[in-house]
């Protein structure tokens, strides 16, 4: 009998998921510290334009939630508009640094290009910004490459992630 990993990869993935969030549920149900696993993941969608038009949605995980300064770690998939009626897709990976000044620095890249961008945010839930994005290789569609101007959406129940609202009176 010959061992073929091809077989028990979905099951071990399955199991090991499974453990993980088992282990996670019960320490974080035993131990109350302050230096805690990130929250629920955040919703998020974008949309920027370059030379082309990017629709892009996942997941961004807040990794320093409890500061009034935070940063955004987030992974998503996107889909450009046609090139000659093909549409394309393109994993999405971003680091994002939010200040309490409502302001934002974001840069990230895809399989086909890197960008940078930072703007204007709204208690964090909505990013305006402006950028460049610089392609890997101009000979491959789709290529992504000039200024960009981007919007993006959060949606989370954990309130840690937006900036509250402080009135003096």
């Amino acid at each position: 009998m010959t061992f073929n990993p091809y077989k028990l990869s979905g099951k071990l993935i399955i199991y090991s998921l499974a453990l993980i969030l088992f282990c996670t549920r019960t320490n974080s149900q035993n131990i109350k510290s302050e230096a805690t696993s990130p929250q629920w993941p955040i919703l998020y969608v974008n949309y920027s334009i370059t030379n082309k038009s990017l629709l892009t949605g996942g997941l961004e995980f807040c990794l320093e939630c409890k500061n009034k300064n935070k940063f955004f770690l987030g992974a998503g998939y996107g889909i450009t508009n046609s090139y000659d009626g093909n549409y394309y897709g393109l994993p999405d990976m971003h680091l994002s640094y939010n200040t309490k000044n409502l302001l934002f620095l974001k840069t990230g890249s895809s399989s086909k290009n890197a960008y940078a961008v930072g703007g204007l945010t709204v208690f964090n839930m909505i990013d305006l910004g402006f950028g460049y994005s610089f392609p890997y290789n101009k000979e491959k569609i789709p290529t992504f490459e000039g200024f960009t101007a981007s919007i993006s959406f959060r949606i989370t129940k954990n309130k840690d992630v937006y900036t509250k609202l402080n009135i003096i009176q």
